[in-house]
């Protein structure tokens, strides 16, 4: 049931939304971006004032080494180090092209591994299968570790635990799908 704001407030209480608040939420959008650009034009004004040396740092940046308070969460790192591997231009393409494509066909390939399965069910995985499932878990590893060098002992003892136990799982499927399909049917069922 709709509530009807005008048995509940008197008429000197309401106000009418256009143009009072168009207004208002249009002066203060103004204000935002004109706080904005003063911020943006403010160390050139500084510059020319000859007060630019409160804003610029005392050494320049380096770009091809990030501080290590700048590095991404864990489950990031992976790609975050592969990205760094590619060159600034390959063949007149961007290097950072060529890494956030690599990125998208990694993600499409591990997307379609488990189809790529699926299409010989009947057979079970094969050993190309099960080579490139490691080979996939084995560089995310090693990028992780690489992009956390120093490692911290935490990240390894984590690291080599999730790996033995993802595979003594991936055994036991193994051998509950092994048994699954040998066992013989009952042809009574």
């Amino acid at each position: 049931m709709p509530v009807d704001y005008r048995k509940q407030y008197t008429s000197d209480q309401l106000e009418p939304l256009w143009p009072n608040a168009a207004i208002r939420g249009t002066v203060a959008a103004l204000v935002t971006l004109a706080f904005m650009t003063v911020l943006a034009v403010l160390p050139v004004l500084l510059h020319r004032w000859g007060l630019g040396h409160w804003m610029e740092e005392s050494t320049p940046a380096d770009p091809r080494v990030t501080p290590l308070h700048i590095r991404p969460e864990w489950y990031f790192l992976a790609s975050y180090q592969a990205l760094k591997l590619f060159p600034s231009q390959f063949l007149g393409v961007s290097g950072n092209t060529l890494g956030v494509f690599s990125e998208v066909l990694v993600v499409l390939g591990v997307g379609l591994l488990p189809f790529w399965v699926r299409r010989r069910a009947v057979r079970g995985p094969t050993f190309l299968h099960g080579f490139c499932v490691t080979l996939v878990i084995i560089l995310s590893l090693a990028l992780t570790v690489w992009g956390t060098w120093p490692p911290s002992p935490l990240l390894l003892i984590t690291i080599c635990v999730v790996l033995l136990t993802f595979y003594v799982l991936i055994i036991g499927e193994r051998r509950r799908m092994r048994r699954v399909l040998l066992t013989p049917r009952d042809p009574t069922e």
